[in-house]
């Protein structure tokens, strides 16, 4: 086989890996890729190739966001929400381009380079922010996004996403495992050095997931080990200073509650977002009628709920968003469209099942969804459409390892 015949065979695998490689650099580039992208899968669609697709779980994602599109255009709020909308457009056409990919292992080799890449860039912005500074702000939530590559969930979530990627690679290769063994241990350190609450649950439930569904052994032993691994956190939790002022554990536990019904966002937005709900123009079926009236509704809850005038301030000037993807879906497509999501993901979970590491992709991303409004960014659309698409598509072609 010819070069040339060898590369417009496997083009898209190449579109995708400079993909990847400039997801967390480059808007711009990614949007010109997937814009390439879509226009060479259109030359070369074949009908009976993709057809597929409609027995996916991602053809129940593009029927929510082709429902979300039809009930905003019918409330005429298409348009005045197009900065919304416009991102969900990724979660139909990563899982359709990703149809043309052969070669799934050299994706996910440059997944975990890309990741390992922007840890070092956080890692080089921290000691600097230390140099100069003689302190590390990475107790404060908040404070700690001026000196990551990325904002504090999405670098955890890049950090999971790794440790997932890279232990798969450590199992399943018989050669070549040192680049992998390193790159799990830098983001296993970097996930417990910048101490992200959601992403050290998170990975929690995949090791407990593991022991209890996949691990041979008796009940006992997997009950034993559980029970080990949870005292095992939760004294590296009371050991780190930094973690355990992350989850507020330096108080009696009526404090704790306390502290945190005080300090964690998520109380008061969550609190607001309820109240919408119980607005007259809110359908328990529909939702609401656009982004817009949910924004505004966030932020009048804040102004009349929050007493602290420092506090209030804050809130008045990020204007939260609901911080919980099934939230923000309910809000804006009400009952019809979280059912539509939920369905997508059970149907992934159940297609899936008996892989580990697609387990733990469904779990990461599940765990994140309850915390952000990933579907909001493009960075956080395209980071689902990619990775969930590189585990639950069934793929015919067999993939090359090693």
């Amino acid at each position: 086989m010819s070069k040339n015949i060898f590369f417009k065979d496997n083009i898209f695998d190449f579109l995708f890996v400079f993909l990847i490689l400039v997801l967390p650099f480059s808007k711009a580039l990614t949007n010109i890729i997937i814009a390439f992208s879509a226009f060479l899968f259109i030359v070369r669609f074949e009908k009976k190739k993709n057809s597929n697709y409609f027995k996916s779980p991602f053809f129940i994602l593009a029927i929510l966001v082709l429902y979300l599109y039809f009930q905003a255009i019918i409330n005429g709020s298409f348009f005045q929400d197009f900065g919304f909308y416009k991102k969900y457009l990724y979660l139909i056409i990563i899982p359709v381009l990703f149809l043309e990919i052969k070669n799934t292992q050299l994706l996910k080799l440059f997944s975990i380079i890309v990741i390992n890449i922007t840890i070092f860039i956080s890692i080089f912005k921290i000691f600097k922010f230390y140099y100069y500074f003689n302190y590390l702000p990475l107790a404060d939530g908040w404070a700690t996004n001026t000196v990551l590559y990325l904002e504090r969930p999405y670098a955890g979530l890049f950090s999971v996403i790794c440790l997932i990627l890279s232990c798969e690679q450590i199992i399943t290769r018989t050669k070549s495992k040192f680049f992998f063994i390193f790159s799990f241990a830098l983001s296993f350190f970097f996930l417990f050095f910048i101490s992200i609450r959601i992403s050290l649950i998170t990975l929690f439930v995949i090791v407990l997931t593991y022991v209890f569904f996949y691990m041979k052994m008796t009940s006992k032993k997997k009950i034993f080990l559980s029970i080990f691994l949870m005292i095992s956190l939760t004294s590296i939790t009371f050991l780190n200073k930094n973690i355990a002022k992350r989850f507020f554990i330096d108080k009696n536990i009526s404090d704790i509650v306390q502290t945190i019904i005080e300090f964690e966002p998520r109380i008061v937005i969550w609190r607001c977002a309820d109240l919408i709900t119980e607005q007259k123009d809110f359908s328990v079926f529909f939702g609401t009628n656009s982004y817009s009236d949910i924004k505004n509704s966030l932020i009048n809850c804040y102004s009349d709920s929050i007493t602290d005038n420092s506090r209030r301030n804050w809130f008045l000037v990020n204007k939260f968003n609901t911080h919980n993807q099934f939230i923000d879906l309910y809000l804006i497509g009400g009952l019809i469209a979280f059912l539509i999501f939920i369905i997508f993901l059970t149907i992934s979970i159940i297609n899936n099942h008996k892989s580990f590491f697609s387990v733990a992709i469904f779990i990461t991303f599940t765990m994140v969804l309850l915390i952000e409004n990933i579907f909001h960014r493009q960075f956080g659309c395209l980071i689902f459409s990619i990775f969930t698409s590189l585990y639950f598509t069934k793929k015919t072609i067999k993939d090359v390892s090693n």
